[in-house]
């Protein structure tokens, strides 16, 4: 056994250097990274001057909603699809089941968009809105965007028995404005016709649309977290 003892307290020895102590607590701290920040940290990122777009729908009508020919889903509990990046130095094409929508649209570079496509009888239209570059006044706020898409009024948009968070938002306009990450009941006012929403918890960084929707004379107030597709070069 002596023979044995000797390595082995060497080996104790060596784990107990302050170099290596310090290198197995940052690890134990730190851990392995999850494979979704890596992926995030590494993912393939759009080139410079692309553009952002996404489509909302006013009302849910069963018709597939294609940009240059590539379906962009709107999902059934929300107004609005993701974000898909799109090159900024050629013309996009909106079509519905096949059947396109007006004129092929441009767009400024290093902007977000949201198509507005809405069905009035047989025909259908669209309706641009440009958000603008959609960065975060802070890192420590939430970003909060209300849209108004119901034609023929202006919108109003306050903290339920609070303050006014944006005034006079006509139609297919959009406001926007960085908050701290809180919890709160809205109320959003247009033409008469009211409509809430309870907020969700937000954190800093996150970025957050609202829409104002009308069906007959029912108002919908309706929220979702903005997402971008996994950027992919073609």
């Amino acid at each position: 056994m002596p023979s044995r003892s000797r390595p082995f307290r060497a080996f104790l020895s060596y784990l107990s250097r302050p170099w290596l102590l310090a290198a197995v607590v940052w690890w134990i701290a730190v851990g392995p990274v999850p494979a979704q920040e890596i992926g995030k940290l590494y993912a393939t990122r759009p080139p410079p001057g692309s553009v952002f777009v996404r489509i909302a729908s006013i009302g849910k009508a069963d018709a597939r909603v294609h940009i240059s020919g590539r379906d962009l889903p709107v999902p059934d509990n929300q107004v609005a699809s993701q974000y898909r990046v799109v090159r900024a130095d050629a013309s996009v094409k909106l079509s519905i089941d096949g059947a396109s929508i007006g004129d092929n649209i441009t767009f400024a570079p290093d902007r977000f968009y949201t198509l507005v496509v809405a069905r009035d009888g047989a025909k259908w239209s669209s309706t641009t809105i440009d958000e603008g570059q959609g960065a975060n006044a802070s890192d420590l706020k939430a970003q909060l965007r209300f849209f108004n898409l119901v034609p023929g009024c202006e919108a109003t948009l306050r903290i339920a028995e609070g303050p006014t968070v944006f005034d006079a938002v006509g139609f297919a306009g959009v406001k926007s404005r960085a908050i701290n990450p809180v919890e709160a009941r809205l109320e959003a006012a247009c033409g008469g016709s009211q409509a809430s929403l309870k907020l969700p918890p937000l954190r800093s960084g996150d970025h957050y649309s609202l829409f104002l929707t009308r069906a007959g004379r029912t108002s919908s107030l309706s929220g979702q977290f903005d997402e971008t597709e996994p950027y992919q070069e073609r």
